[in-house]
């Protein structure tokens, strides 16, 4: 387990806490007794606190996050997070399951013994009833839990076994499952203002501006392939790269590549935002300051236009991107930047 200081931050971790290899815990996490990490999951807790109760299991490759500033998260007891799910800046009360590759985010509340199911996503702002399991894009009520049907749900994340709920069943992806040990076998460009996080396991030629950072458990499966990521861009924790051979991937100056992504060769333009837990097809070209909304999936070939918001399965133009969003967007790159600073330099001085 990589128990990370940020700053003057240290992470609190509390009794008969178990971690599988290449886990992190980072800066202002307060985590309780008897809880489990799988392998590289991650608690981000630098630019706010994340505080997460006793008993609690997450499973492989899952994300927990802040936002910077505005939006720390709670867990509380006995808490199931599946593989690859994200939370993100919210807050998950007792008892509550989430699916694999689902995704909870900023200012959501999830009420105590509420399910979300694989694949769906909490949009920010919402608030969901406990004692319900929710499914889709959005997440929306389905059917009411039982206890007992929440104690199986438990059981399955945990355990990772099939129940018999179609909802919760993991949904085939284009991209499957990799973990290559973290580290880099690449042909690498970098310079001195760039950042790559301890755990990231990137196989590729790989190419990176200033400025630009690729983050905790992000996997790069692209070994003879060639990804380039332009000035000030960042590929966030927990998101995964697949490229064939001889295969180009480029992502254009300032744009984010949010948490849990899964990502074919593709181009992203400058200023673009790719949405936490999207799925980008192969061939999907994101045009200037375009925007593949969380949970979003692109179909082969999608040409998403400059200015846009595309979002469900598969993407579709959803609404033009207003100035406000975009300043928002532009904030967020400009605070990448810092974190890449302060965990470069920290790197620097021997610290995480």
């Amino acid at each position: 387990m990589n128990v990370i200081p940020y700053l003057e931050f240290e992470p609190q971790i509390g009794s008969n806490v178990t971690a599988e290899d290449w886990v992190t815990i980072i800066g202002r996490a307060e985590i309780g007794a008897g809880c489990y990490f799988g392998k590289l999951a991650t608690l981000r807790a630098d630019g706010e606190h994340i505080r997460i109760g006793s008993e609690c299991w997450f499973g492989d490759a899952t994300t927990v996050h802040i936002a910077d500033s505005v939006y720390g998260t709670r867990v509380g007891t006995h808490v199931s997070v599946g593989r690859y799910a994200l939370v993100h800046a919210c807050t998950i009360e007792d008892h509550c399951v989430l699916g694999e590759h689902a995704v909870v985010m900023d200012g959501s509340v999830v009420g105590p013994g509420a399910a979300i199911a694989a694949e769906s996503v909490v949009p920010p702002g919402k608030t969901l009833e406990g004692g319900w399991l929710y499914a889709g894009v959005p997440a929306k009520p389905v059917e009411e839990i039982s206890p007992a049907r929440l104690a199986e749900l438990h059981e399955s994340v945990r355990n990772r076994a099939p129940i018999d709920n179609a909802e919760f069943l993991r949904a085939r992806t284009p991209i499957g499952e990799f973990h290559r040990d973290p580290g880099t076998n690449v042909n690498a460009i970098q310079t001195d203002e760039t950042y790559i996080a301890p755990t990231a396991s990137i196989a590729a030629n790989l190419k990176m501006a200033p400025y630009s950072s690729i983050w905790f458990s992000v996997e790069i499966d692209a070994e003879g392939a060639n990804v380039e990521v332009d000035e000030a861009s960042n590929i966030q924790d927990g998101s995964r790269i697949h490229l064939d051979r001889g295969e180009t991937m480029r992502i254009g100056r300032r744009v984010t590549v949010g948490h849990n992504v899964r990502m074919h060769a593709c181009e992203i333009e400058d200023e673009a935002i790719i949405g936490m837990g999207s799925i980008v097809g192969k061939g999907t070209i994101v045009r200037k300051g375009g925007v593949v909304a969380a949970g979003a999936v692109t179909a082969p070939g999608t040409e998403v236009a400059a200015g846009t918001i595309w979002a469900g399965n598969p993407a579709r133009r959803s609404r033009p991107l207003s100035e406000e969003n975009a300043r928002f967007f532009s904030i967020g790159v400009d605070v990448y930047k810092g974190y890449t600073a302060n965990y470069r330099a920290a790197q620097k001085a021997g610290i995480g």
